[in-house]
């Protein structure tokens, strides 16, 4: 109806059957594909070296690319990774030292910051083979980056990625002390020892 309606006021002689009116879409699906939506979802998997295992993948709280591995007992290296501005394929982060079953940190309402232990580079490498390289530096002890470890992509699949339990910390998840129960008494009376 309000097509007709939008059809008849837009025609100087009133005539809504001379002009079909075509309905426009609010958004325009893409007719290619895409491809990566951003430059860092290219490293997105599980990668492995000579020196170990590591993934990295888009955090589920904040969508940032996040660096993580695992170091033995349940303890993770975490780095959240940046764009380094003028360099092409190359992010740089800080690394924090995860305690078993503790998330990433992700501002002051999480608690105290986690450990921090240095910093990573990591390079997305032109090769048959996907790759990448990671240099670190630590902190405290290197004032300049260590020789380069080459992984390969072992499979596009992250893992799962740190989570902290956001049960206890989001507002909307805590109770409103308003809606707590009174507390029943027992009818039992504290007996007080006396001098």
């Amino acid at each position: 109806l309000a097509s007709a309606s939008m059809s008849k006021r837009g025609n100087a002689d009133g005539d809504a059957s001379k002009k079909e009116v075509k309905a426009i879409a609010v958004q325009q699906l893409p007719s290619t594909s895409l491809g990566f939506d951003s430059p860092g979802d290219a490293l997105h998997g599980s990668w492995s070296s000579e020196k170990g295992k590591c993934s990295i993948g888009k955090d589920p709280v904040t969508a940032r690319l996040s660096y993580m591995e695992p170091i033995g007992e349940g303890e993770r290296i975490h780095g959240w990774l940046d764009a380094v501005a003028g360099e092409d394929k190359l992010w740089q982060g800080t690394l924090a030292l995860l305690a078993d079953g503790q998330g990433p940190w992700y501002g002051p309402s999480f608690g105290p910051a986690p450990e921090v232990v240095g910093d990573i580079r990591v390079r997305l490498l032109d090769t048959e083979k996907k790759s990448m390289q990671t240099q670190i530096r630590m902190k405290d002890e290197d004032t300049e980056w260590g020789q380069p470890t080459v992984f390969t992509l072992e499979g596009t699949e992250t893992g799962p990625m740190a989570k902290p339990n956001l049960e206890k910390i989001l507002p909307m998840t805590q109770q409103d002390p308003g809606d707590q129960e009174p507390e029943k008494e027992t009818g039992e009376k504290k007996k007080v020892k006396r001098d």
